[in-house]
């Protein structure tokens, strides 16, 4: 016979048995267990249900400030808080201050030789130093032009991305030779739709002419408004296997740490990834003028990021990598997506603008999130905290 006390220090063993194999849920002060809230991945995007109303919109400049046509917009990495914004409208550029604050300052500029070396403007980035402004560094641009100067004369193509300094004192400041202030430009990319850098004087641009990706090398820039580019370089890559679209930037981004040069293919409604350090050089391209090297590149590897047929991007247009995220504008839903650098899209925003508004993307010295609103005439920031939903 088994004594009721003792079936009582069975039941009490027994219950404390299985409080140590089942752990106890932590709890609040208040004894109920935590909500785990899901980790959101590229927060600059929003927190809440990817409407207009999850996030707010906030205007950092518009048509008052000289916004016309807006294409591009980029950070000067030696001012961190000055925006630039390239106008395609009028071959000109506006110069922010202060860009991420309420004491923001805005004023426009226009080269007095603009109407060819800033024609149409698509994209602005900015590079490193060069020998002679090492102090102030130095931007390019390029253009969805043909060297019309502006409808005044015949399409002769002979254009493509300029070099300028960011020195404020310099640009659309100097001409002491009548050729306005750029430091430099080469000329085998009609109608450019985008560009960026990858060191020293290095650019990639997309070639809309010629279907193309191109690099270029400035060499040493010519000085203020000269006009010699003989050691200037030039690589023709992919050509035929992008596709430009009309009055739609294709911007590009090159990421340093795997030597890839991502692009927003908008007429094939994709991104890809083109491996700088494949090809192998090919036929001479003959030149539009003297230069050092001017050649096709042959089997270089391009390959699909975001496919068409995903349908996650129609006419992607802005583009830029932050925290290994591929940001991408869509310019005909006005949505912006973020992606893994595999493709996978992990958050995304309905702006709530007509379609056609988006073009450049790119991030402040505040982290967030500034883009074109090119119908609007505006530039936009993406403020998550702000919102009240």
């Amino acid at each position: 016979m088994v004594r009721s006390g003792s079936l009582a220090l069975v039941h009490t063993l027994l219950l404390a048995l299985a409080a140590c194999s089942s752990p106890a849920e932590p709890t609040d002060d208040a004894g109920t267990p935590p909500v785990i809230v899901p980790e959101v991945k590229a927060p600059e995007l929003g927190k809440g249900d990817h409407t207009p109303g999850s996030v707010v919109l906030t205007e950092i400049a518009n048509a008052g400030v000289g916004l016309k046509k807006p294409r591009d917009l980029a950070f000067n990495p030696r001012k961190p808080d000055e925006l630039w914004v390239v106008n395609n409208g009028d071959d000109s550029a506006v110069i922010i201050q202060d860009a991420s604050t309420e004491n923001r300052v805005a004023e426009r500029r226009k080269d007095s030789n603009g109407n060819h070396f800033m024609a149409f403007p698509a994209g602005i980035a900015f590079g490193g130093d060069t020998t002679t402004f090492e102090t102030q560094g130095t931007f390019g641009t390029c253009g969805e032009s043909r060297n019309t100067y502006d409808g005044k004369q015949k399409a002769n193509d002979f254009t493509g991305p300029a070099l300028w300094s960011s020195d404020l004192s310099i640009f659309a400041k100097k001409n002491p030779e009548g050729l306005g202030s750029h430091l430099d430009m080469l000329h085998n990319t009609p109608l450019c739709m985008g560009i960026a850098h990858q060191g020293g004087n290095q650019y990639w641009v997309f070639g809309g002419l010629s279907n193309s990706i191109d690099w270029y090398d400035f060499g040493g820039d010519h000085n203020v408004g000269q006009d010699d580019h003989s050691d200037g370089e030039y690589r023709r890559y992919v050509t035929g296997q992008v596709k430009y679209a009309a009055g739609i930037p294709s911007h590009l981004f090159y990421r340093e740490a795997d030597a890839m040069l991502y692009v927003a293919d908008t007429g094939n409604s994709r991104v890809v990834k083109l491996d700088t350090k494949s090809g192998t050089q090919g036929k001479k391209i003959t030149p539009k003028e003297a230069m050092k090297l001017s050649v096709a590149m042959d089997n270089a590897t391009l390959a699909d990021v975001i496919t068409a047929d995903s349908g996650l991007v129609q006419s992607p247009s802005g583009l830029e990598i932050r925290n290994d995220y591929i940001y991408v504008s869509d310019n005909a839903n006005s949505r912006i997506s973020a992606f893994t650098l595999e493709g996978e899209r992990v958050n995304y925003l309905e702006t709530g603008l007509p379609a056609g508004s988006l073009g450049g993307l790119n991030f402040g010295p505040d982290g967030k999130l500034y883009f074109v609103d090119m119908l609007g005439n505006r530039v936009l920031r993406v403020d998550v905290e702000t919102a009240t939903r």
